[in-house]
């Protein structure tokens, strides 16, 4: 083979495996600090609902530990949809985490070669006596290792990109493609889009620029289409999303695109009318061409933040016309609990079981949609289900702030009572939930008037009637009706044991339909258990009955 082909192929070979070192490193960097950081990241996230400040110092170090903005932006659309955090106070961490994405891009433009080759073998060695070591540990030292990684494979890119650089067809290539700026932008957005990072973009083009593959023109213009190619490949992640998830996948996309709409028209008016402005005021600063490229970076970062801030309020109102929440946020939105209620323990008890209140209501209308005496369904039963879950978790959440600020006496006792029903609440969702997905199969499978049909629906029947006098006794707290309640929620394992031996006498029953009903019965049996302990719940504990019932 010619020497100059064998050239040719050991440089290529040479940056390949420089960008094969540099993305496995920062994904092994990535995702062992995601699982180092993921729990606390995800509690003191929470804690940015208090005030800007704090979401934009949680936003800034959750992108400078992420090093993803997709990541990040997923981190608060599930903290968002589980009620954890307030929509409104996702925005500011979004800012500050695009901007704490810069980090890692200012620390590589230092180049400490001699730093990222004592990662390597430190924690080469660290992992030789892995043995043993916490879990904590483990990701801490891979952590350590994806860093050494992915610096030796940026320091192989600006190796190789200077020998690139001297062959005589990449310099008439370069040299034919100066008046390209616009295919350096698309290239840019293209391959951001490809590997979900604007920053690993940045630090590739950064390693290039040092070897004079490319000049800072064309490095700002791969830099400005990186950025926008970033919220470009958030939303084509999210777009299945819907609602609130969407807004937020909506928010970092139009961050991104109103970064671009001030610095493109400038480039292109410094680029085309040859007037001095972002170009040729990093080009006048005294540092390198890689750490110029760095700041542009940078600045990207800091003008999306510019361009949205006067506008937050007109972009939220807008995001929320784009993508309205879904029936299902709508109908899981606490309606009498809010933010520093448990500041006044008595009054949050009672906000507490107004809200269970509401959820006793939703109850009966779970089985809606496989009754044939049901009115109009208000809600399909997913739907319903994901609702309802949102404000029993909510509910959770706050009965644990509450307990956490440790009441004494008859308000002690009282949050700890309901608790107690929030816990059986859940249960009751997901039982119902699921004994409708049977029922729904039973229906499906066996024809009007079977047996087993016939079984599942006064099955349903008599369900809907115990739920029902379970929101009256819970509203009204009548002693007669939680009594008759008690009756109808009592031992019924003979008689259920007797409907499973006459279903298994029946042979011409197919196994697919015995196997639905049988659940579904197992389904039922444990829903009138939960209902049982609730209505014990119900009884004051002055009262004799309570502690036999117990």
């Amino acid at each position: 083979m010619h020497p100059e082909w064998l050239n040719n192929i050991d440089i290529f070979g040479s940056v390949l495996a420089g960008l094969g070192l540099f993305f496995a490193g920062i994904r092994f960097l990535g995702d062992n600090l995601r699982q180092l950081a993921n729990h606390q990241f995800r509690a003191l996230i929470a804690k940015a609902t208090r005030s800007d400040r704090s979401a934009a110092v949680l936003g800034f170090v959750g992108g400078a530990i992420m090093q993803s903005m997709n990541a990040v932006v997923f981190v608060l659309i599930s903290l968002v949809t589980a009620r954890v955090m307030e929509l409104r106070r996702a925005h500011p961490v979004i800012n500050f985490a695009n901007l704490g994405s810069s980090v890692l891009v200012i620390l590589a433009a230092f180049n400490p070669h001699l730093l990222f080759l004592l990662a390597v073998s430190l924690s080469g060695i660290l992992f030789y006596a892995d043995h043993h070591r916490p879990a904590r540990t483990r990701q801490l030292i891979r952590a350590l290792l994806g860093f050494g990684l992915l610096g030796l494979g940026l320091v192989m890119i600006k190796n190789s990109g200077s020998q690139l650089s001297s062959l005589s067809w990449m310099t008439g290539l370069l040299n034919a493609s100066e008046q390209s700026l616009i295919v350096s932008f698309l290239m840019g957005a293209v391959v951001a889009v490809a590997v979900h990072s604007a920053s690993s973009v940045t630090l590739v083009v950064m390693a290039l620029s040092s070897s004079g593959i490319i000049d800072l023109d064309h490095s700002l213009l791969l830099v400005y289409g990186a950025s926008i190619g970033s919220g470009i490949s958030t939303l084509v992640l999210g777009s299945g999303l819907s609602g609130m998830a969407r807004q937020l996948v909506l928010y970092q996309f139009t961050l991104k695109a109103m970064g671009l709409a001030l610095l493109l028209p400038l480039a292109c008016i410094e680029f085309l009318g040859h007037v001095p402005l972002v170009a040729a005021w990093l080009g006048s600063l005294p540092v390198r061409l890689n750490m110029q490229i760095a700041f542009a970076y940078l600045l990207y970062q800091v003008a999306c933040d510019v361009m949205i801030h006067p506008l937050h309020h007109h972009v939220h109102h807008w995001l929320e016309r784009l993508a309205p929440p879904t029936p299902a946020e709508t109908l899981g939105k606490l309606q009498f609990i809010y933010p520093g209620a448990q500041q006044d323990p008595p009054s949050a008890l009672v906000l507490t079981e107004q809200e269970q209140l509401r959820l006793l209501a939703l109850l009966p209308a779970y089985l809606d949609t496989v009754r044939e005496d049901a009115p109009v369904v208000t809600h399909q039963r997913l739907m319903l289900h994901q609702g309802a879950s949102q404000i029993t978790e909510a509910c959770e959440r706050f009965l644990e702030s509450l307990l956490a600020d440790s009441p004494t006496g008859e308000p002690l006792e009282q949050a700890l009572t309901l608790r107690n029903r929030n816990q059986l609440l859940a249960a009751l969702q997901e039982t119902l939930n699921d004994l409708v997905a049977g029922v729904e199969q039973v229906q499906l499978k066996a024809a009007p008037g079977n047996e087993p049909r016939v079984l599942a629906e006064n099955m349903v029947e008599t369900l809907h009637l115990m739920l029902e006098t379970l929101t009256d006794a819970a509203r009204d707290s009548d002693a007669d009706v939680i009594a008759m309640l008690q009756g109808l929620t009592g031992d019924r394992s003979e008689l259920m044991l007797t409907i499973r031996r006459r279903l298994l006498a029946g042979s011409a029953m197919d196994s697919g339909v015995r196997e639905t009903v049988f659940n579904t019965i197992s389904l039922f049996e444990r829903a009138v258990w939960l209902l049982r302990r609730y209505t014990i719940l119900l009884l004051p504990r002055t009262e004799p009955g309570a502690a036999q019932a117990a």
